[in-house]
């Protein structure tokens, strides 16, 4: 039996302020370390990747929390990835607002996946689980002024498919089914679920 001894929940291996802030909510207490790297070879934040996009958040959140550098080595890792999926095609991140407006008209009056893969790695157990989970949002049909508030406001740089679902200078995407925090980038519930796993595994 291995004893998780450590005042922290957990070690969060990102650099996105959404998933410290939903975490915080939920209550639970973690220090933030450095991820792993997120892709290979010639892959970059803003390709649209071919092939499946649940099975490209499970690789990158798997990397990123494999190649993390622990800070307490007695509390387990917590990697992240969010991916829009689109009809079985993975939007990446804008790499400017042309991208964002291109990616914007594209969702438009049609509902679409959120995948959100969650890998948590503690070493003195050996223990590694994954859990993914999704969302389907729709997009509505945002008129030209409402779309350009939103490019002009900049709250989609940096995000998957070019929006935030909270941001507030939007108002044209919902969630359908699922939960909301999925969508913003990191499930509460299923975070929890690990840690029982992991107490589950000691």
């Amino acid at each position: 039996m291995v004893d998780v001894a450590s005042p922290l929940d957990l070690q969060l291996a990102s650099t996105s302020p959404r998933r410290r802030d939903l975490l915080t909510a939920a209550g639970l207490r973690f220090t933030l370390c450095e991820p792993g790297p997120e892709y290979v070879g010639d892959g970059d934040e803003h390709a649209s990747v071919v092939g499946d996009p649940r099975a490209h958040a499970i690789a990158r959140a798997t990397r990123k929390g494999e190649g993390a550098v622990a800070v307490d080595h007695s509390a387990p890792i917590l990697a992240v990835d969010t991916v829009v999926d689109l009809d079985g095609r993975e939007l990446g991140k804008p790499r400017d607002a042309a991208d964002a407006a291109a990616m914007l008209t594209a969702l438009a009056g049609r509902a679409h996946r959120v995948h959100t893969a969650h890998f948590l790695r503690h070493d003195p157990s050996g223990f590694r689980g994954m859990r993914v989970a999704s969302s389907e949002v729709v997009c509505g049909l945002p008129d030209a002024a409402a779309l350009r508030r939103y490019l002009d406001s900049g709250q989609w740089r940096g995000k998957a498919g070019g929006y935030g679902v909270q941001d507030d200078a939007q108002a044209f995407f919902r969630v359908l089914s699922g939960r909301f925090d999925t969508v913003v980038g990191l499930s509460v519930e299923a975070v929890q679920e690990l840690l029982a796993d992991l107490r589950g595994a000691r």
